[in-house]
């Protein structure tokens, strides 16, 4: 059914249907105009931080941006995320030989998700390492539910975080996005829903992931 293929699916992000495009295309514009920039990307489970991570993550490459996206967890390790990012940071091999170049010149993004359950320390001290290094032009997005103070405390202590709070947007721009999501799928307006329904969904919610849910149960 239509309604299953396009709204059953509140545990899957999909970045084109992400509702905070302003929030990161300036988030993006920041990191190319400095060096090592530190975003914590902050709000309640289901609001859609990890939709805003893998938004950064298919677009930054149109701004001649070179993204690394983690999952993050208790499951991260270092090992992992040394492989993906110097992988990520390698030179081409013209630059490597005839250059002399150790790394790319394109900034570096290192997006980070469910920062709250990493559980080693050394994931931390190896992504200031890159922060530092002046040979990159290296920024970190960071997400979860509340800022992390023993992170900030034992490894961010001194440097400027810039925290973005998402909360749920207007109605208007959810609709804009549920509307989208149904006409993905071959869909017309609101159907099988209808508008009203749609608005009084979104108007008791609290979150993107409520309003997903509650609108694939109105369906059964």
């Amino acid at each position: 059914m239509l309604e299953e293929e396009v709204l059953l699916s509140p545990n899957e992000p999909n970045p084109n249907f992400m509702v905070y495009k302003e929030e990161a295309r300036k988030l993006i514009l920041k990191a190319i105009a400095e060096k090592s920039e530190c975003f914590w990307i902050l709000g309640k489970t289901g609001i859609g931080k990890t939709t805003f991570l893998l938004w950064l993550n298919e677009y930054a490459p149109l701004y001649h941006i070179v993204p690394v996206f983690f999952h993050g967890g208790e499951k991260l390790t270092l090992a992992e995320m040394k492989e993906k990012i110097e992988e990520a940071i390698r030179p081409s091999f013209f630059s490597r030989v005839f250059l002399r170049r150790r790394v790319i010149e394109k900034p570096l993004l290192i997006l980070i998700d469910e920062v709250e359950y990493i559980k080693d320390d050394n994931v931390f001290q190896y992504l200031i390492g890159k922060l530092d290094d002046t040979q990159l032009h290296t920024s970190l997005v960071l997400a979860s539910v509340d800022i992390v103070e023993d992170v900030v405390k034992n490894h961010f202590k001194g440097r400027e975080i810039n925290r973005i709070y998402l909360e749920i947007p207007s109605s208007e721009i959810i609709m804009d996005m549920i509307r989208k999501r149904i006409e993905a799928s071959g869909g017309e307006d609101f159907q099988p829903f209808g508008k009203q329904l749609v608005r009084d969904v979104i108007e008791s919610s609290t979150t993107i992931r409520d309003v997903l849910i509650k609108l694939g149960q109105s369906s059964r």
